[in-house]
């Protein structure tokens, strides 16, 4: 349970900093979150695989929402995107295998929970940032809540299924110990 509340707890702090405080910012809060995760929350070797992956989609999908004018930012990279934006994904991509990870077992509530908090977190963010969210609002919004109600739950479903990998290893190497080695 501590491992949960420190994962949830590295979060939302940062999500303020990423958010509050820019690029320059998020980049000094995200690596010593990351190291942190790793050192003190982070057991699965594979998770890496699951935070690589969610960056990698997420700021796929925050480019094309910028690229298609969903939301502007003025501090974009090249590649549309701030610094700060891809902080966040990866300080979001450690949640998956905690502190959300009892979502995957409800994967209706997990929709409707994206669906509802994914825009509203960009809408927050935008009332703090120098991020623009196009008009109509109700329009911006919908977008953003249909691709979070794809996008969450496949990161969850993959998630779940590194974490039973990995426990399916850890019974394996629990049964027979000399076969780690091999």
């Amino acid at each position: 349970m501590k491992k949960i509340l420190l994962n949830l707890a590295l979060f939302q702090v940062g999500w303020l900093v990423c958010v509050l405080g820019g690029n320059a910012w998020a980049i000094g809060y995200t690596l010593p979150a990351l190291l942190l995760h790793a050192w003190l929350v982070s057991e699965n070797p594979a998770e890496w695989k699951m935070i690589g992956a969610a960056v990698a989609v997420g700021c796929l999908w925050d480019i094309s929402m910028a690229k298609g004018g969903i939301i502007t930012y003025a501090d974009a990279t090249l590649v549309g995107i701030p610094v700060w934006l891809i902080c966040l994904w990866f300080l979001f991509a450690t949640t998956f295998m905690h502190c959300l990870l009892w979502l995957s077992r409800y994967p209706l509530l997990a929709i409707a929970l994206a669906a509802v908090f994914g825009p509203a977190t960009y809408w927050a963010g935008a009332g703090l940032s120098d991020a623009v969210l196009a008009t109509p609002l109700f329009a911006s919004l919908a977008v953003m809540a249909l691709g979070w109600a794809i996008l969450f739950p496949s990161g969850l479903i993959y998630a779940g299924k590194l974490n039973h990998e990995y426990a399916k290893e850890l019974e394996r190497r629990a049964v027979a110990p000399g076969s780690a080695a091999a």
